[in-house]
This record gives structure tokens, C-alpha cells and sequence, in this order.
């Protein structure tokens, strides 16, 4: 059955909504407004997460071929080991909400602010979901080792052919296998499969 289709309820407005405040919320897929600042655990769904990683392109759109944050997330979740294989999967839900800032830009000391925010949201995600917010070394180093094997990978598959050395893939070297990239419904749709089959439900 379709995921998308399945959860149309959810797409359904909210009747009689109360007053809010809506400096720092944006208003999501599935109608949900979400405060960047402090958001609400109940207003985080899954499938606003998919929805929105599924349309946003990885490297600020510099691929050859439209290639999601979505489909970044589900192929570095089968690189991690088993227990933190959902972490993987959701280590860049926070871009469900903020985009996907080109990480030179991200760095920058003017946009501490966003850093910190970006972090407090991945935090609240995690814990949404049952994981621990505060990460273990381990868990971290998995995230780490999967997303630059990735990094590695979609620059060999999917970016302009250029051999620069990057000193942040210094020793990685990239799965095997050539990248597929997927459009984003069904980017969108393998996402929250994946989700599924490693949390135990949606």
C-alpha cells in the first residue's frame, strides 16, 4: 500500500487550530506548524520529515542528476550497524525543517546561531522517535563513517568530474555499486519504508 496515500488523514488541515504565535514556525506538509526555536515533540511526523528530505538536493543542487537528502539517508543507514541503523537514517532530519545549508556556509561564525538551533532540533527528533538525543562515541563515529563514505560515493557518481583532493576524505574510500538516483516520490515513499522496517512502525 502506498505510505503517501496511507497517511492522508494526516494531510487533513486542523480544524479550529488555537491562536499562536508564529514568528519562528513554519507551516509543514502535513499542516503541522513547527517552532524552529522550540519545537514541540508532538508537532515532529515522520512523514513531513520524508516528504521534505525527499525534495531537497544534496549540494545545493550541484549534481548532475537531482539526488535527495532522502535517498543520502536511507543508503548511509545501510552502511551503519544494526543498532544504529535509525540513527543513520535520521541523522539529517533537522534538514526536514531547515534546509540543507551548503556546509561551507553552515561553518561560518556568522551562523552560530543556526548551528545551535540545527542541533537542538536533531535533538528533539531523536528523542521524538525513542532514541537517546545525547549520542555515545560510538554512535557518533557510525554517523561519521557512514555520511563521509557517502560523501565519497555521490561525489565519485554524481558531481562534476573533478580530482581535487578533499582533505575530508583522506582515507574513505566509496561503497561499491553505482549510485541509482531516485525521483522523489519514490525517494519519499523507500524513506518511510526504511523508517518502518527499522523503528517497527510509522
Amino acid at each position: 500500500m502506498d505510505n503517501i496515500a496511507a497517511s492522508s488523514a494526516l494531510l487533513q488541515p486542523a480544524v479550529d487550530s488555537p491562536v499562536m504565535n508564529l514568528d519562528d514556525c513554519i507551516l509543514t506538509y502535513t499542516g503541522q506548524y513547527v517552532n524552529l526555536r522550540n519545537p514541540a515533540p508532538a508537532t515532529i511526523n515522520i512523514i513531513d520529515i520524508a516528504h521534505a528530505l525527499s525534495q531537497i538536493n544534496r549540494f545545493g543542487g550541484h549534481t548532475r542528476r537531482f539526488y535527495s537528502v532522502a535517498q543520502h539517508s536511507i543508503l548511509a543507514s545501510q552502511l551503519a550497524p544494526l543498532k544504529y541503523r535509525l540513527h543513520v537514517l535520521l541523522h539529517d532530519a533537522a534538514e526536514a525543517y531547515f534546509g540543507d545549508m551548503v556546509q561551507p556556509l553552515k561553518i561560518m561564525t556568522a551562523n552560530r546561531e543556526y548551528r545551535e538551533l540545527e542541533s537542538r532540533m536533531q535533538a528533539r527528533i531523536y528523542d521524538r522517535f525513542g532514541l537517546d538525543p545525547l549520542l555515545s562515541d560510538e554512535c557518533r563515529m557510525c554517523i561519521h563513517e557512514a555520511d563521509h563514505i557517502m560523501l565519497a560515493t555521490e561525489r565519485r557518481d554524481l558531481m562534476a568530474p573533478e580530482n581535487t583532493p578533499w582533505p575530508i576524505l583522506d582515507g574513505i574510500r566509496p561503497r561499491p555499486g553505482i549510485i541509482s538516483p531516485l525521483n522523489a516520490q519514490t525517494a519519499e515513499s523507500t524513506f518511510l519504508s526504511r523508517f518502518k522496517e527499522l523503528a517497527g512502525s510509522l
